[in-house]
């Protein structure tokens, strides 16, 4: 069943928006872990974003498989599931970013006002 690009949209930035979520609530519990890794250079913001993100889409499964949703048959079992995971585990920077790029077509799509001169 293929669903309509809104939708398909609509679902990645929630569940986007679940990682972002989970991923910030956690983050007071590991406190100064968090700290001396970062500390140490260690993408500590990346890794557990990628983490969190692979739990999520693998446990919904199919559903949020970007490329099956599409209509893609990708395969080996599981890869659609591990890549949207890893589209997905830039979190609120794709939200951001593919809020941002829509926007921009929008804006390009808009009839040009003139105004006229007083």
């Amino acid at each position: 069943m293929l669903m309509e690009i809104g939708n398909i949209i609509a679902l990645l930035v929630l569940v986007a928006a679940l990682i972002e979520a989970v991923w910030e609530a956690l983050k007071p519990v590991f406190g100064i872990l968090l700290d001396r890794a970062q500390d140490r250079g260690v993408p500590v913001d990346r890794i557990a974003g990628l983490v969190i993100a692979l739990v999520i889409c693998l446990g919904i499964g199919s559903q949020v498989d970007l490329f099956k949703l599409l209509g893609l048959t990708l395969g080996i079992p599981y890869l659609g599931c591990i890549l949207t995971a890893i589209i997905l585990a830039r979190g609120s920077n794709f939200v951001h970013d593919l809020l941002g790029s829509l926007d921009g077509i929008r804006q390009n799509n808009k009839p040009l006002k003139i105004e006229a001169e007083k």
